[in-house]
């Protein structure tokens, strides 16, 4: 890993604005399509290996905001003639055969290609190791939901205000009906080697100071009290057993500098 002021240096030149951007006023019948949704996605749409797991969670994410994408992830059916994005440029005898597939075999096709473009590019930013699947500027630049834009920032487990700071962020844009994906990894106590992100989720819903989390490497949506978020005490199963949120990838309302 790079040393911290140089990080940032880089971060900053990948798009990372350093600060949280407000979230628009509560959507109580949007977030909770946006939470049934991701229920109803979480068991097909778990990664397909222990390398897509910011695949799986940006593919949920699409969905989430893409009717168009989302019924042809549980279906095989489209409606109408135009693709979604992840699709576009598919050999029709490929969508053919995924028609009739399980869910799962759509899903994990979506996954290579969403795979494929956060990796595209990737040396532009701090070293990341092919193993750790998603580096998250690839993440903000391919992440999709309707009416925002994307950025991120990493996390400091250290620094308690700040992290609360951002979990209230989230909290809000939850609340919104607008998801947002979450990097879990090591304690940055131990420095910033052993605080690189190693896993994603998708944060897809709140209850006053409890999330609910997709947590691809199970396929489940988790709920976990941010409180629990904050003390980073124990291997948690909404961050696939890691016990610190180390990075987000943060909705930004389009049009918002």
């Amino acid at each position: 890993m790079l040393p911290a002021a140089q990080l940032s240096t880089v971060l900053r030149r990948l798009g990372w604005s350093g600060a949280a951007a407000p979230a628009p006023p509560p959507d109580p019948v949007a977030s909770a399509r946006v939470r049934a949704t991701a229920r109803r996605l979480a068991g097909p749409g778990r990664q397909r290996d222990a390398t897509t797991c910011g695949s799986a969670a940006l593919t949920v994410l699409a969905a989430l905001g893409d009717p168009t994408l989302e019924r042809w992830l549980v279906s095989g059916r489209l409606a109408g003639a135009a693709l979604p994005p992840e699709l576009a440029g598919a050999p029709s005898s490929a969508l053919a055969w995924l028609a009739d597939a399980p869910a799962a075999a759509r899903f994990h096709a979506v996954h290579r290609v969403v795979k494929r473009r956060t990796n595209d590019g990737s040396g532009l930013g701090p070293p990341w190791p092919e193993a750790l699947g998603t580096p998250p500027w690839g993440a903000a630049r391919v992440a999709r939901f309707p009416g925002v834009r994307w950025t991120h920032r990493p996390l400091d487990d250290t620094d308690p205000v700040t992290l609360r700071a951002e979990l209230a962020g989230v909290r809000a844009w939850l609340a919104a009906g607008v998801p947002v994906p979450l990097y879990s990894g090591g304690d940055a106590r131990q420095g910033w080697a052993a605080a690189v992100p190693r896993h994603v989720v998708l944060a897809v819903g709140v209850d006053d100071d409890v999330l609910d989390v997709f947590e691809p490497s199970r396929g489940v949506v988790v709920r976990v009290p941010t409180a629990e978020l904050l003390v980073g005490d124990r291997p948690h199963p909404a961050l696939g057993r890691w016990r610190h949120l180390a990075w987000v990838v943060a909705p930004v309302a389009q049009g918002s500098r």
